[in-house]
């Protein structure tokens, strides 16, 4: 009898045991602090994918008057030191290296990257459109360093831009490679906010960018991209193009 009791005590002290030690990992288990970025590009006209000119008035010179539209076969930005900040100024990095972002012309929204990112409520937006370095890219995979060579040809550039441009009313037109050194650190303010938390691990945001004015002057001319005198304009342009905003069903559009 003594054994049987006892082993009928010590199955017990087991399954109490068990429950208390399911129970106290239950408590302790810790909780969940971060969710998942996502990001994705959207390219965009404003219109058709044929730039027209609108309203050249006399005044304009010959040579911006002799274009009559511009086409855009081709168009890919250096981006790097993706971050997004808190109210707080926490800053969380999504990608500290260089991405060649090849824009997808049909207007077609495409992912950049998904990355695990803490809890948070994220206001702002901050990352450099900038001309690449070989020191830093000869530290990237070898898979991964193709895509910077004609950044690096001859000189090196932040955005290549490849297209036709028609002049003169003329049906054939002339293939083109504009090449920028632009360098600019982009601040742009999230509204609404990205927002981080156990009840919404998945957000995402999308970068905008517009080709409708990069080869357009203040007044709405085409300027020619062949031409070194319309670069100052031409790259002040690619660098206002860009918008972010929130964008969590992933359709190009501001939530």
């Amino acid at each position: 009898m003594k054994t049987a009791h006892t082993r009928h005590i010590s199955a017990s002290a087991l399954l109490l045991a068990a429950l208390w030690s399911s129970g106290c990992d239950k408590s302790t288990e810790p909780a969940q602090t971060s969710g998942e970025l996502s990001m994705t590009a959207k390219y965009t006209t404003s219109g058709t994918a044929l730039l027209k000119s609108s309203g050249i008035s006399p005044e304009s010179t010959a040579e911006v008057a002799a274009v009559d539209s511009i086409r855009i076969t081709k168009a890919r930005f250096v981006l790097r030191d993706i971050k997004f900040k808190t109210a707080g100024e926490d800053s969380a990095s999504f990608k500290a290296t260089p991405i060649v972002l090849t824009l997808n012309l049909s207007e077609t929204p495409q992912t950049i990257a998904v990355v695990p990112m803490k809890f948070g409520t994220y206001r702002r937006m901050e990352f450099d459109v900038h001309r690449v370095e070989q020191s830093i890219i000869s530290n990237l995979p070898a898979a991964d360093q193709s895509q910077f060579a004609d950044f690096l040809a001859g000189e090196r550039y932040s955005i290549i831009v490849e297209g036709v441009v028609y002049r003169n009313a003329s049906a054939t037109g002339t293939t083109f490679i504009y090449r920028s050194k632009v360098d600019a650190k982009q601040k742009i303010d999230l509204n609404p906010e990205l927002v981080i938390t156990e009840g919404s691990t998945t957000v995402n945001a999308t970068i905008l960018i517009s080709s409708a004015q990069w080869f357009r002057a203040q007044n709405g001319s085409l300027v020619d991209p062949t031409v070194s005198q319309s670069e100052g304009v031409i790259d002040e342009n690619l660098k206002s193009s860009i918008r972010v905003f929130k964008d969590n069903n992933k359709d190009g559009s501001k939530d």
